[in-house]
């Protein structure tokens, strides 16, 4: 929730709704009326055609778009990182493997390690839990 917080912050006004819009905007994969009318108009209370003619051409909106972009960053890239790894696991596919060893090289791991582990702190995998008596 933390970072629908900070996109809203970009906004002078209507901070809810434009925030709903950058949000479906950087989150649609079809961008078009249709997928708008069912997933983001009930929340913004604008026609597709504003939306994309006005709010779109804010630089306020623009902003929100950048930085939710930026935060959802590592996490797309480590879902790369996993389709790749399966990949080069399940598949035997050598050109996978070579871009996970090139990953791993990456300075992807330097900055945001602590980030991930601040992230990941206090989500519990059951399956990953050490049994009392072994």
């Amino acid at each position: 929730m933390g970072v629908i917080k900070d996109i809203e912050k970009n906004f002078e006004s209507n901070a809810t709704k434009k925030s709903k819009f950058a949000r479906w905007y950087v989150d649609s994969k079809d961008k078009n009326k249709a997928d708008y009318d069912d997933n983001c108009k009930s929340g913004t209370n604008v026609t597709y055609e504003y939306a994309m003619s006005e709010w779109l051409m804010d630089e306020q909106i623009q902003e929100a778009i950048k930085q939710y972009l930026k935060a959802q960053r590592n996490i797309k890239m480590l879902d790369i990182y996993n389709s790749m790894y399966n990949k080069a696991i399940d598949k035997g596919d050598t050109n996978s493997a070579k871009w996970c060893e090139s990953f791993f090289k990456s300075d992807f791991f330097e900055d945001s390690a602590d980030e991930i582990d601040d992230y990941l702190q206090g989500i519990e995998i059951a399956g990953l839990k050490k049994s009392g008596g072994n």
